[in-house]
């Protein structure tokens, strides 16, 4: 039942298309978009009907050890098939959760490098592995696009293929919940949101970057997080999707209790098809089943590789339509709705798909502080293709739980002005300030409290008082 019906539908949607159309938006991202909004206005909230979710078979999911493939960079198969191949990093976020109000990828990750020297390193090294010119491209949003391409060796990146290095993500218009109308003129950045990653196949197509590729006989695009330093480029998982004629693969790996509110895929009852299913859309009374690690063994890590010749199809042929996330948020006092999509629904479109389980070191994500320390601890390491992984010497990943004080990437930078070891940890709680002005390791499990407001040093700390598994390097 839908609390919009007394509203004047026509009258909502024409509002829309008049501010997109007047702020030069695109045809497809126009329609794309109101048809959401017509969604919402007939009472759909994005939630996925649970009785439709079936468990994937073992048949759906391949293990990356598995495949008949088993490439390095600078095989026979690699170079031939990796002209076909663009890799295109999401670039999007600001990092607005840790404080930043620039592109999370300008932060530096490890070894005093920002995770944008660190992507360059891995697309320069593949190339020269490969001989090939292999296009990096970014989708950046309207508040990462300078940063990223007045970086150092961004601008020249695909010099020699004449390929743009990025395509600008779409903004839609935040609505208010109230009568689903747009909250203001346009004119304030406020008024627009991102309509989720699954707008990356508009946008490719809009920029004119999807033809220009294919007219280059470049067919296919592995899509990575940018903030992900373990998703390089597989030449594996291509050669099995080349082979097989596959429109689209995702990769998943397996859960740990960390991981039960990650997006899964699953085998949809009616349309027969592996479909993406991600938390937003898990009714209530269905969260217990979703977090279930026994019968959804694995999540998606958005690691995903496309035929752009089937979507480029797809997007000539019919509206793109992915599945609804009805995202409710708050603006200055106003209660919105950003209606967005995820870009591993795409797989749902498709009818030749296959899943491919990979080892965790594909997956190695920053999205928190806690996530930054981890990174850029002994735990994890570069390896010879720039990939950041698991140090091999990590007997078991550390999990550290940060109080609220270092949420914002200024106060964490000031608090941890050595990073500590954490080889040997198990688990870091910290609850309170604490300034880790020398090195130090910790092994096992530590917690550290501090309930007064003044910060304790933690060279300090170690003299005058004796923890177990905190010591000085």
């Amino acid at each position: 039942m839908s609390i919009y019906t007394h509203l004047d539908l026509n009258g909502i949607i024409n509002t829309i298309q008049s501010l997109m159309k007047r702020h030069h938006l695109h045809e497809l991202i126009i329609n794309d978009f109101i048809e959401k909004v017509k969604k919402v206005y007939h009472g759909e909230t994005g939630l996925i009907d649970f009785r439709n979710v079936q468990e994937l078979s073992s048949n759906d999911i391949l293990d990356l050890e598995k495949l008949p493939f088993q490439l390095d960079y600078d095989s026979k198969i690699t170079k031939e098939i990796a002209n076909k191949v663009v890799i295109i990093k999401l670039n999007g976020g600001l990092g607005t959760s840790m404080g930043l109000d620039k592109a999370k990828t300008v932060l530096t990750v490890k070894d005093g490098m920002t995770f944008l020297d660190i992507i360059l390193k891995q697309i320069h090294y593949l190339r020269k592995q490969t001989g090939i010119e292999i296009p990096l491209i970014f989708m950046n949003s309207f508040n990462t696009s300078q940063d990223t391409i007045n970086y150092p060796g961004v601008k020249t990146l695909n010099e020699n293929t004449n390929i743009p290095v990025e395509f600008i993500q779409n903004k839609v218009p935040r609505l208010a919940q109230e009568n689903l109308m747009p909250i203001g003129d346009g004119s304030d950045p406020k008024h627009w949101c991102p309509p989720g990653h699954g707008d990356i196949y508009l946008s490719l197509k809009i920029s004119g970057i999807l033809d220009q590729l294919l007219n280059r006989g470049i067919e296919y695009a592995f899509i990575s997080n940018g903030d992900n330093l373990g998703a390089i480029f597989e030449p594996s998982i291509l050669a099995y999707m080349i082979e097989n004629e596959l429109d689209f693969i995702s990769e998943v790996t397996l859960k740990t209790p960390a991981d039960i509110k990650g997006g899964i895929l699953f085998r949809h009852k009616i349309t027969k098809r592996i479909e993406l299913l991600e938390t937003a859309q898990v009714p209530p009374e269905n969260k217990k089943d979703f977090e279930d690690t026994t019968k959804f063994k694995d999540f998606n890590i958005n690691n995903l590789w496309i035929n752009l010749k089937s979507l480029n199809q797809l997007l000539e042929t019919e509206p793109l339509d992915l599945h609804l996330i009805v995202n409710p948020k708050e603006v200055d006092g106003i209660p919105v709705y950003q209606l967005e999509s995820a870009m591993g629904a795409a797989i749902g479109k498709f009818k030749k798909t296959r899943v491919i389980r990979v080892p965790r070191k594909r997956f190695a994500p920053v999205k928190k502080c806690n996530d930054l320390l981890v990174r850029r601890s002994d735990a994890y390491i570069l390896n010879e293709k720039f990939a950041l992984l698991p140090n091999p010497e990590l007997k078991q990943e550390p999990v550290v739980i940060l109080s609220k004080d270092y949420d914002k990437i200024k106060d964490f930078e000031n608090y941890f002005q050595k990073i500590p070891s954490l080889l040997n940890c198990t688990q870091l709680v910290i609850q309170g300030k604490y300034i880790f002005d020398i090195p130090v390791k910790i092994t096992g499990k530590v917690e550290l409290k501090n309930e007064s407001n003044a910060p304790l040093y933690i060279s300090n700390v170690i003299k005058e008082q004796k923890i177990k598994g905190l010591s000085s390097i």
